[in-house]
C-alpha cells in the first residue's frame, strides 16, 4: 500500500544552487503505471527504479501527452501539446525546427547533450532540417550479446563513454532511450528467465489465456531489461562522484504494447511511472499524488538550470512539488492528452483523433471520428501490424483476432467502434471499463469536465477547436526497414 506524505504549506523552499545540477532522463518504450515493484506490483522486477522512488519522490498521478512514440517524445522536449507540434504531433511524422527544446536550450548554456538508444523517434529527421536527433548527439556505437528481441545497444557502456568525453566542470543532459519493454517480444522469454506464468496478473481487458500470460510475463522481462541499465547508470554516477548533483528522471512515453492500452486514452495507454531523484535536494520516501504531465519535464530542467522557460511551453515546472513548495501547480484541477494519427491504420492516412481530460476523480474521452475505428480498420493490412493496424502485434493481439467469438466482450471493447463521448470514475474503474457518459446520474459532470476541456483546448489553439486537421495531409515518413 502507498503511504503518502503529507507536505508541509510553507513558502520557504530550499533555493535552487548556483551550480548547475547534471540531467538524466530515463524514458522506456511502452511501459505502463504501476508496473513497478514500489507501487505494489508484485511480479514487477523494478529494484532501480524503486531506489530512485524511495531516495526521492514518486508520483502517481503521471500522464503522457499522447499515447504515442514519437509526438510523447516531442511533447516532452517541447513541453507543449502534441496538437500545437504541426508534424510533430504525430509518429513518422517530423518536428519542426521553431519550437524550443530543452536539450538546445540547455547546449546554448554550456551543457552537454548526448543520448543512447532511442531519442526522438521515429521520424525521418531530414526532412525539417535537423542535423542531429533533437535528444543529443547518437551514443549507441557500444553493444554487446543479448537475448533475442532486445536491442543489442549497451546503454549503460554508452553513457559510460558519454560520461569520460566530458570536461570535469561541464553539466550534462543525458537522454537515455531504453526500446524496451517496445515490441517485438521472443515468445517465452519472460517464462525461460524465472516469472511464474500461475501468479502472472492479465488485466481484466485482455483475455486470460496461456498466450496472454506468456505475452504479459515477456513484457515484464523487459521492464526487468530497461531497469537493469539504470541501476548501471546511477552505479557509473556514484563511482563518479556525480550522482550527488545528477536530476534522474524515469518515467515511460507511453502504455504497454497491448490491445487496449497503446495508442489509447485509457489509463494503459496515457498514464505512466514516475520518479525523480535528486540527491538531497529532494527530501526521499516522498510520493506526490499531484496531476502531471511530461510536458513538464522540459520547464522543470530548464528552471533548475537558471534558465528562462519560454512562453510557448504549456507544461509548468514541478521544482515546487519537488520542493515541497505549496503553489497551484500542486493543486492543478487536471491534464490534458490527445492523440491524432498513431501508425498508417486507415486508408488515406486517416488517424483516430482524440482529446482527454484526467482529473483525479474522473476520465472524459472525446472521439472526434466515431465512425472511424480505433484500433484500426479490420479490413485495412498495414505495415508492421497488419489488420487493426494501431494495435500492436503480439500472442494477446492474434489470440483476441483469431477466437472473437470467445470474449466478445473484451473483441468489442479493443476493437470495435466507440462512442464520441466518455466518461470513466477513475478511482473505483481505473480500467475505464463502464462508460458513464449516457448515465443520467453522470450528466453534470460529464458537461463540465467537457466545457473544461474544451476551454483548454482552445486557450492552447487546438486546430480541432476551428473544425480543422491539418495531420490529415502531414507526410508519413515511415518506412518498413525502421525499428521502433
Amino acid at each position: 500500500m502507498l503511504i503518502f506524505v503529507q507536505f508541509s504549506c510553507t513558502t520557504t523552499a530550499e533555493k535552487i544552487p548556483a551550480t548547475p545540477p547534471n540531467f538524466l532522463f530515463c524514458i522506456a518504450g511502452d511501459w505502463s503505471y504501476p508496473h513497478a515493484g514500489v507501487y505494489g506490483d508484485e511480479i514487477a522486477q523494478t529494484p532501480n527504479f524503486d531506489k530512485i522512488a524511495k531516495a526521492g519522490m514518486l508520483f502517481t498521478n503521471a500522464f503522457t501527452a499522447a499515447s504515442s512514440c514519437a509526438p510523447s517524445r516531442a511533447a516532452i522536449l517541447t513541453g507543449q501539446e502534441i496538437y500545437r507540434l504541426e508534424a510533430g504531433g504525430l509518429l513518422f511524422g517530423t518536428l519542426p525546427q521553431k519550437f524550443p527544446i530543452y536539450t538546445h536550450l540547455l547546449a546554448d548554456k554550456g551543457y552537454k547533450l548526448g543520448f543512447t538508444g532511442k531519442g526522438y523517434a521515429p521520424t525521418e529527421l531530414s526532412i525539417e532540417g535537423w542535423a542531429e536527433n533533437p535528444a543529443g548527439p547518437t551514443y549507441n556505437e557500444i553493444t554487446a550479446e543479448v537475448p533475442n528481441a532486445i536491442r543489442p545497444t549497451d546503454y549503460a557502456a554508452n553513457f559510460n563513454k558519454f560520461l569520460g568525453e566530458k570536461t570535469a566542470d561541464q553539466p550534462f543532459c543525458f537522454w537515455y532511450g531504453a526500446s524496451e519493454p517496445h515490441r517485438r517480444y521472443d515468445y517465452g522469454i519472460g517464462a525461460k528467465n524465472g516469472y511464474d506464468l500461475t501468479k502472472i496478473k492479465v488485466p481484466k481487458f485482455l483475455p486470460d489465456t496461456e498466450e496472454t500470460r506468456n505475452d504479459v510475463a515477456d513484457y515484464y522481462y523487459e521492464i526487468e531489461w530497461f531497469d537493469r541499465h539504470l541501476g548501471l547508470m546511477m552505479e557509473q554516477l556514484k563511482t563518479k562522484g556525480m550522482l550527488e548533483n545528477t536530476v534522474i528522471v524515469v518515467t515511460s512515453d507511453n502504455g504497454m504494447p497491448f490491445p487496449r492500452a497503446k495508442s489509447n486514452a485509457y489509463n494503459y495507454g496515457e498514464q505512466m511511472p514516475l520518479a525523480i531523484y535528486w540527491g538531497a535536494k529532494i527530501k526521499p520516501n516522498q510520493i506526490s499524488d499531484a496531476l502531471v504531465s511530461l510536458t513538464d519535464i522540459a520547464p522543470t530542467f530548464l528552471e533548475l538550470a537558471n534558465l528562462p522557460i519560454p512562453k510557448e511551453m504549456t507544461g509548468k515546472s514541478l521544482v515546487p512539488i519537488l520542493t515541497n513548495k505549496a503553489t497551484a501547480i500542486s493543486e492543478r484541477p487536471f491534464i490534458v492528452t490527445a492523440l491524432e494519427r498513431h501508425t498508417i491504420a486507415r486508408p488515406d492516412n486517416l488517424g483516430y483523433p482524440m482529446r482527454t481530460i484526467h482529473t483525479k476523480d474522473f476520465t472524459y474521452i472525446h472521439n472526434f471520428e466515431p465512425d472511424r475505428w480505433p484500433g484500426g480498420d479490420p479490413d485495412f493490412d498495414s505495415w508492421p501490424q497488419g489488420f487493426y493496424g494501431d494495435i500492436d502485434d503480439g500472442a494477446s493481439k492474434t489470440v483476441m483476432e483469431e477466437n472473437p467469438e470467445k470474449w466478445p466482450e473484451l473483441f468489442a471493447a479493443a476493437f470495435g467502434k466507440r462512442p464520441q463521448e466518455e466518461l470513466y470514475a477513475v478511482k473505483k474503474d481505473f480500467l475505464n471499463w463502464h462508460n458513464l457518459a449516457d448515465d443520467a446520474n453522470y450528466a453534470e459532470q460529464k458537461a463540465a469536465l467537457k466545457k473544461q476541456l474544451f476551454d483548454y483546448l482552445k486557450a492552447t489553439n487546438d486546430p480541432r477547436m476551428e473544425g480543422q486537421s491539418p495531420w490529415d495531409n502531414y507526410l508519413y515518413t515511415g518506412r518498413s526497414t525502421w525499428e521502433y
